[in-house]
């Protein structure tokens, strides 16, 4: 056993566990003395019991006292406790299981109260954020955007960072402001630019509105109702917000039937390519062709590929899409060794930081000559971000791809931008040649447009011929190459291999048509 008497602690500790059998024995004497009469006891024992008498009281004051403490130690760590457990650790916000516990409180906080409005919105190029300036960054940025949508949406009875770049946040009713009030402040107060650690930092923000009665809508029913508005506004135009409506309930309804669909067929590989030929205006022989997406499984047959691209696009499915086509079209470049094919890039692939490095990594991968390989984009592309498609633009042709802007008159129709880049070709959408012939204007506009690319020595595409006079039309006006019904269907790889040939006999349209004075078309050329 140790020694008590060599620790000072540990013996007074002993001194006061012995104190209650000391003053047990001591009031026995006492009462056996009082029986007996007047009891002389020594000095010693009654300083003992005076310092019981004192002591007993002292000491069960500090323990009750130590108890309290601890209580109450015990109380604030299990507050801070639940405080972490409900708040996001980067921005100090609710989190996703707070949020969701003042969704199911809806019905009973707000009882007679009407209507509530409930607000989900996310950033878009937030990924680029984190991919090109680093996550440090990124988190920065949500702690901002925090602040910024927390200072616009103080009359929100709950505001909180679901994970990612999502918030939400819940306006109680009885508010003033519209629904469409909130979702343009939170929109206008993330687009102004943001300064994060010595970083221009410029993002959007897409808002999704859902409005219900706080006691007859489900809460979590009205956050799922404006996660698919946002989804809408981000469709339609990144920047903006939707109010939930019935129509987006039905078409969510088809667009989250097409995306199963679309991954499904991804995973079994039921798509296909068809391929447009494109032909020399002059001659009628087949110069590329252009690669097209066609889905197999009979459960997206009556989608359109717009349609179908649109889904993919907004569900991220688009990125392995292209990864497939582009695959599957250098695989066809290899296999005829000397057309060059021509595959629509989306603007969501192309936005990728390594975008550029994906396609070269195919490229090389697939032992194909780059001059074969065409890659079509639209002005959309161009205008988002000038400097970095200027950039990657450059590096495409450096190595001899080949790069053409597609749609051309559909979008920003500005000629302006178009001395910033250095472009293979032009593509004419459509909507041009329906006019011709029709109206007077819209044929001088062809013109103007095909003069214009020349002499930014660009070759020019003109689609959608349907007709033997509009193919006539397009070469007394000096185009370059036709495609369009009227020349080629869409057609397998096979078919495709057939028709080349039979054209370089028998041009599918009239030969020897010229503008009065052209020069010779301009060729598809390879970069430098």
């Amino acid at each position: 056993m140790a020694d008590v008497t060599s620790d000072p602690d540990r013996r007074i500790q002993s001194l006061i566990g012995a104190a209650p059998a000391v003053a047990a024995i001591t009031a026995g004497a006492c009462l056996l003395a009082g029986g007996l009469g007047a009891l002389r006891l020594p000095g010693w024992i009654e300083v003992i019991l005076a310092c019981v008498a004192i002591g007993f009281p002292i000491l069960a004051l500090r323990r009750s006292r130590e108890v309290q403490e601890r209580r109450e130690r015990a109380e604030a760590e299990c507050r801070d406790l639940r405080l972490s457990l409900s708040r996001d650790p980067l921005t100090g916000r609710m989190n996703r299981t707070a949020f969701n516990v003042a969704l199911d409180a809806l019905a009973e906080d707000a009882t007679g109260c009407g209507t509530i409005i409930v607000l989900f919105f996310d950033l878009d190029r937030f990924k680029d954020v984190n991919d090109t300036l680093g996550h440090k960054v990124g988190d920065h940025l949500l702690v901002e955007v925090a602040r910024r949508s927390g200072a616009v949406l103080d009359s929100a009875t709950a505001f909180a960072r679901l994970g990612g770049d999502e918030f939400a946040a819940i306006v109680p009713c009885g508010n003033s402001q519209r629904p469409e009030d909130f979702g343009r402040a939170i929109v206008e107060a993330i687009n102004e630019p943001f300064l994060i650690d010595g970083h221009r930092v410029d993002v959007a923000a897409s808002v999704g509105i859902a409005v219900g009665d706080a006691v007859l809508d489900d809460g979590h029913e009205l956050l799922r109702r404006a996660d698919v508005a946002m989804y809408e506004a981000k469709g339609a135009a990144r920047g903006g917000w939707r109010v939930f409506d019935d129509q987006l309930s039905g078409r969510q309804m088809r667009e989250s039937s097409i995306r199963a669909e679309l991954g499904k067929s991804m995973v079994e590989q039921q798509f296909e390519l068809y391929y447009q030929p494109i032909v020399d205006a002059r001659t009628g022989a087949v110069s590329s062709a252009e690669a097209l997406l066609r889905p197999q499984s009979p459960n997206l047959h009556g989608v359109s590929i717009e349609k179908l691209i649109s889904v993919a696009e907004a569900s991220g499915q688009i990125i392995p899409l292209t990864e497939w086509t582009l695959d599957t079209a250098l695989a066809t470049i290899h296999a005829f060794g000397d057309l060059p094919i021509a595959i629509n890039v989306s603007p969501v692939y192309f936005r990728r930081p390594d975008f550029v490095h994906r396609v070269l990594d195919r490229l090389m991968a697939s032992a194909t000559r780059p001059e074969l390989l065409t890659l079509e984009v639209t002005e959309g592309v161009l205008i988002a971000d000038i400097a970095a498609a200027r950039q990657s633009i450059a590096r495409l042709r450096e190595i001899g791809m080949r790069v053409v802007l597609d749609d051309f008159g559909t979008g920003y129709s500005s000629l302006s931008y178009l001395q910033h880049f250095e472009l293979d070709g032009l593509k004419l959408d459509k909507s041009f040649i329906r006019e011709v012939g029709d109206r007077k204007k819209a044929t001088q506009i062809i013109r103007s447009i095909i003069d214009f690319g020349h002499g930014l020595d660009m070759h020019v595409v003109v689609e959608g011929i349907e007709s033997d006079w509009q193919a006539r039309l397009l070469q007394l006006l000096g185009c370059d190459y036709l495609q369009g019904y009227e020349i080629g269907v869409p057609m397998t790889l096979g078919d495709l291999r057939c028709f080349r040939e039979r054209a370089a006999v028998e041009p599918p349209i009239s030969v020897g048509v010229a503008r009065p004075g052209a020069d010779e078309p301009v060729p598809l050329k390879s970069a430098n």
